[in-house]
């Protein structure tokens, strides 16, 4: 027997059509499951209901005992998928109530900014280089910054940490008052900036930010 319609649409309300496993937007393909299986005496209470995409209520609701492959999810474990996703959500996203492990994917819009910045050759007082600026817009947090100043160059350094663990290096340079610079290291077409890239090309910056490496020599 499915669940009622209204404990149905609580389920869907506070997990806001995201599934409480993968946390991915399930949309059409939110499906309610019962924590313990009615056939075992599980009720049809919002306390016995989790909401899953196809994917994970497949792997959730199917499996066979009698020839087990992998290991079957517990119903205490699925409650505490489902508790952690609906505080965060509840809490309106704030990032101490994020799930253990859980990053928010580019495009959630939940506690990530998006950030805008020109690149190209912004301005030239010299006639051999011309100025081709663009704006580049991205998702990401700034966590550091840093700058640099001899009698050729004044280069400022910001550090951006996306969701997906990399990281994006914004470089403002103005070389002797003559003409400016900026690009953005990790974009594309460029390589995404890992830890370590992070540490061999903008190690002050890493620094400032509190990200260690460890190295095994």
């Amino acid at each position: 027997m499915p669940f009622p319609r209204h404990i149905r649409q609580e389920a869907l309300d506070r997990s806001g059509r995201h599934c409480c496993i993968c946390h991915l937007n399930a949309g059409r393909d939110a499906e309610v499951h019962h924590i313990v299986a009615e056939a075992d005496g599980g009720a049809n209470t919002l306390d016995n209901a989790i909401l899953l995409c196809s994917k994970c209520h497949g792997e959730a609701g199917h499996y066979n005992p009698r020839h087990p492959r992998g290991t079957r999810y517990a119903p205490a474990e699925l409650r505490r998928h489902r508790d952690a996703w609906w505080t965060y959500k509840q809490s309106g996203y704030k990032p101490e109530h994020k799930p253990p492990g859980f990053r928010e994917p580019l495009g959630s819009g939940r506690g990530v900014p998006m950030q805008a910045r020109d690149v190209g050759v912004l301005w030239s007082h010299r006639a051999d280089i011309a100025c081709e600026k663009e704006t580049l817009e991205f998702e990401a947090r700034m966590i550091a910054a840093d700058r640099f100043e001899d009698q050729t160059v004044v280069r400022s350094s910001e550090l951006f940490a996306r969701t997906d663990g990399t990281f994006l290096v914004y470089v403002h340079a103005i070389h002797r008052g003559d003409w400016c610079e900026a690009w953005l290291d990790g974009a594309p077409p460029g390589v995404p900036l890992a830890l370590d890239d992070l540490h061999e090309r903008h190690a002050t910056l890493a620094t400032a930010a509190g990200l260690q490496r460890v190295r095994r020599l």
